[in-house]
């Protein structure tokens, strides 16, 4: 009974036992099915993929080389030869020009009957004559007959659409032929991946031999490898030139003599060329073999011990049941201990981290009752300095009415005044949006030339009042049309700058750098934009705290110095939100250094690279002292089709445009620096003038004023000037107005005087929408000043009604404030532009308002206006607003 009992609790382990095994086997044959086929997929993968990169690199090879034969075929399609010697020669002279001795390659032209003439001469018949009789324009073979040289050629055959011929037609060319020895493109179709295992055939499309390179006895000993390659054993495709005709590569395996080797066939069907890779299986994707075998090893190591555990743990089960219980038993109290220890830990840490949680926000709260005190001294102080120089001036304009120097001088302090403390609302305002997490950017597409020229326009009056050295350099351009908020990016630059101005002694020197770095992203540009400067540096100390609001170093120097102590704060703020970085380097005495990178979206704009072509500008000399000037217009005008070549002084310059004049290939264009050491840029601009009897185009490449210099320069023979930094856009825009200027005036000698340019204002009527009567009489006084006149309407409904009731043409343009009563300018826009009045929905509409962020501008945008100006009017900014909207074609 007890024996029958004991075979009951056994016969339980022993099935489970044998299933496991079973199931062990079975899995195991499976895996191992599974994981040689995807070793095959693995093998085949990686073949394909190092195939298509030499696929790549040798059709690149051989279109280069093609590339390399037009143009000497271009070449000499120009030339006229009298003697079969002038061929001869020329040829030399080409194979000089293109080196084609250091690249193993050979300049050859046919006649008819196949007689080769080279630079060496005349070399009798090429045997391969009757491959290209077939009349095709082009061929591209393998030649093992060259009739002075053994070896191996990748032949370039071109038919000539026009016979080049001698004087009298002694000699008639048909066929301009470049040799390239096989062996120097090598490298192009061949594959370091498998050492020197592979072979590699080159094969005609019908599968016969051209060319092999096999480090070992072939494999494949046959004339016609694809055809013995089909017939080997196990092999899966049976026709492979029926498979090649539906896809350009093939991979699979076969056994040769016992051993497995897998191939890779690629067409190159323009070429007319099949490219076999040969390499034995133990070498490809040995890794991953290596890698399979050792974890099915592991896996059977694992499966054996599985099994042995698992017999003894069903053992030990039967045989200790009761303890295990018990011993489950314990452990579920032990456990039970563990977490209510590991509750009352977590609890005691709450109350740990409540306790530091309660004090972090008292020391928050203090802290922000002292930076709310901070906040307010400040602000007390800051405001109260200017608004103090305006009262008392605004008094003293009283006393000294009748004193007209003293009322110019009073006049402009206040208005000094008036900017300053405009300056700081503006700075109060941002960075009070910024800190509420408010403000937004206005993107669009945008060109980094106008940014960075209208920043240079800006900052250069100021550097030059102080006497500063400015310079603006441009490093690797590529991407100039971006997307970016040009309004906030103008601001971050124009706080770097203006600091360097007032923290600069007089006669510094200051710079702005502009570089494009490598991609991070292919749809982002990488920028980086450097302002340096000689001043008076800061304190390690004060740069750590150099981005906090309301922070001004301590200096008994720039304690001197008019500042809120918000720009940095705003400029930090503003480049979080665009996901920049800046960095800063400062030393007391030496100068600072702030770095800024941001990364901007490339814009979809494109430039016409066929403008030069288009204009016949194939040739540009560069004139520069500075040999980095002119690698960097070098690198910029990559691309265009224009070949650049430079020299670093005018004496060299004069003598290289001689030289080019005398050889018949002049400079389309000559780019000349102002200040050079020994002869400047004008002197150097006379003497090609008296030297040179061709006109070439001359531009002075300057980063100072040029009104000083001008009269002189264009006297000299200067046809226009570009600022520094070097910009394609702005290159061009020059060029287009010296090509339209020459034909329109094609005397170079006569000016034109232009008339003294009046306000874009002059002559409006214009409607204006102002609720503020002081507002509404200073503004009609300016208007007035600029020979507008104007209407004053008190609020938007008003300004609706007067418009509409108005005749088509009576106003020319409407000032719209923002907020007003009764109806604000948004909505009083959005009637005039839905109304039935004829110029309802083309005349233009500037708001005119106090509120001057990015997202009051897109609001103004999207309720119909054309344009923006900021509150209070500065008659210069309204003034070009008008004409932008003029330019744009609104009015």
């Amino acid at each position: 009974m007890k024996s029958n009992q004991h075979r009951r609790k056994l016969a339980l382990p022993a099935v489970l036992i044998i299933g496991l095994l079973v199931f062990l086997l079975a899995g195991g044959s499976y895996i191992t099915n599974y994981l040689q086929q995807q070793i095959f997929v693995e093998r085949t993968a990686q073949l394909n993929e190092i195939t298509s990169q030499v696929r790549v690199n040798l059709c690149n090879a051989l279109d280069f080389h093609w590339n390399y034969l037009t143009a000497a075929v271009n070449l000499l399609k120009r030339q006229q030869f009298d003697t079969a010697e002038d061929v001869t020669a020329y040829i030399r002279e080409l194979e000089q020009v293109m080196e084609t001795e250091d690249s193993s390659s050979r300049l050859v032209l046919l006649d008819s009957q196949g007689n080769c003439c080279d630079g060496e001469g005349k070399h009798g018949v090429w045997s391969d004559i009757d491959l290209i009789s077939s009349g095709e324009e082009r061929y591209t073979f393998i030649s093992d007959s060259y009739i002075y040289d053994r070896g191996s050629y990748w032949a370039f055959v071109q038919k000539l659409e026009t016979p080049i011929q001698t004087e009298g037609g002694a000699e008639v060319y048909t066929h301009a032929v470049l040799l390239k020895d096989v062996y120097t493109l090598t490298k192009y179709y061949d594959s370091a991946a498998y050492g020197s295992q592979n072979e590699t055939y080159i094969l005609k499309s019908n599968g016969t031999r051209m060319h092999d390179d096999v480090s070992r006895e072939n494999a494949i000993q046959s004339y016609n490898v694809l055809k013995v390659l089909e017939e080997m054993e196990g092999q899966k495709c049976r026709d492979l030139r029926s498979v090649l005709k539906s896809t350009d590569t093939i991979s699979s395996s076969f056994l040769h003599n016992g051993t497995e080797y897998y191939y890779c066939l690629t067409s190159l069907a323009e070429y007319d060329t099949l490219l076999l890779f040969l390499i034995p299986a133990e070498f490809v994707a040995s890794g991953t073999v290596s890698l399979v075998n050792a974890v099915v090893r592991m896996l059977l190591i694992f499966a054996v011990m599985l099994l042995v555990l698992l017999s003894l743990a069903l053992v030990f089960f039967i045989r200790q049941q009761s303890s295990v219980r018990l011993f489950l038993q314990e452990q579920e109290n032990l456990r039970r201990q563990e977490e209510m220890n590991q509750r009352l830990e977590e609890s005691n840490a709450m109350l740990a981290r409540s306790k530091e949680t309660a004090e972090q926000a008292f020391r928050i709260a203090e802290e922000a009752n002292r930076a709310k005190s901070s906040f307010l001294s400040n602000m007390s102080h800051d405001i109260r300095t200017p608004m103090n120089a305006i009262v008392g001036f605004a008094a003293l304009l009283a006393r000294d009415v009748n004193n007209p120097d003293k009322v110019r001088e009073y006049t402009r302090k206040i208005a000094s005044s008036s900017q300053h403390l405009l300056g700081l609302i503006n700075d109060i305002l941002d960075i009070s949006k910024i800190e509420a997490g408010k403000t937004t950017l206005n993107l669009s597409d945008e060109n980094m030339v106008d940014l960075i020229e209208n920043i240079d326009s800006i900052i250069r009056p100021q550097m030059k009042a102080k006497g500063h050295t400015f310079e603006v350099y441009s490093r690797e351009i590529k991407h100039e049309h971006v997307v970016m908020d040009k309004l906030r990016l103008n601001q971050i630059l124009l706080n770097l700058l203006s600091n360097a101005v007032k923290y600069t002694p007089d006669g510094g020197c200051v710079s702005l750098t502009v570089q494009e770095l490598t991609q991070f992203a292919k749809q982002l540009a990488h920028f980086r934009f450097v302002v340096a400067d000689n001043g008076y540096g800061m304190s390690e100390e004060y740069q750590k705290k150099l981005f906090q609001a309301f922070t001004r170093e301590e200096d008994s120097v720039t304690n001197r110095i008019q500042g809120t102590g918000l720009g940095m704060a705003i400029t930090k703020s503003l480049l979080d939100l665009m996901g920049g970085n800046i960095l800063v380097e400062s030393e007391k005495g030496k100068g600072t250094t702030f770095t800024v990178d941001l990364e901007l979206q490339i814009s979809e704009h494109a430039f016409d690279q066929s403008y030069w072509q288009k204009h016949g500008i194939t040739r540009l000399l560069a004139v520069d002292d500075e040999e980095v000037i002119c690698q960097n217009i070098e690198l910029t005008m990559e691309g265009t089709g224009v070949a650049v070549e430079y020299t670093l002084d005018g004496q060299t310059a004069v003598s290289r445009i001689k030289e080019s004049e005398r050889k018949g290939c002049p400079y389309d264009i000559v780019l000349l620096d102002w200040k050079m050491p020994g002869m400047d840029g004008v002197e150097t601009a006379r003497c090609i003038r008296r030297e040179v009897t061709h006109h070439i185009p001359i531009l002075v490449l300057t980063s100072y004023d040029w009104p000083e210099i001008e009269d002189e320069a264009r006297e000299a023979g200067v046809d226009a000037f570009l600022p520094k930094p070097f910009f394609l856009t702005s290159f061009r825009q020059k060029v287009d107005d010296v090509l339209s200027r020459k034909i329109r005036n094609p005397k170079p000698d006569e000016v034109s005087e232009e008339p003294e340019e009046l306000s874009p204002l002059h002559g409006m009527h214009i409607l204006v929408a102002e609720d503020n009567e002081i507002n509404a009489e200073i503004l009609s006084e300016l208007l007035d000043m600029a020979g507008a006149s104007c209407e004053i309407c008190e609020n938007g409904q008003v300004v609706v009604d007067t418009f509409a009731n108005s005749v088509p043409g009576q106003y020319q343009m409407i000032l719209m404030d923002v907020q007003m009563p009764v109806m604000n300018g948004y909505e009083a826009t959005r009637k005039i532009r839905s109304s039935d009045h004829p110029l309802a929905g083309k005349i233009p509409i500037i708001a005119m308002t106090a509120n001057a962020f990015a997202e009051d501008i897109r609001d103004a945008l999207e309720a119909g206006m054309n344009a923006h100006a900021a509150k209070p009017i500065d008659m210069a900014v309204l003034e070009q607003t008008v004409k932008t909207v003029i330019g744009t074609g609104d009015v």
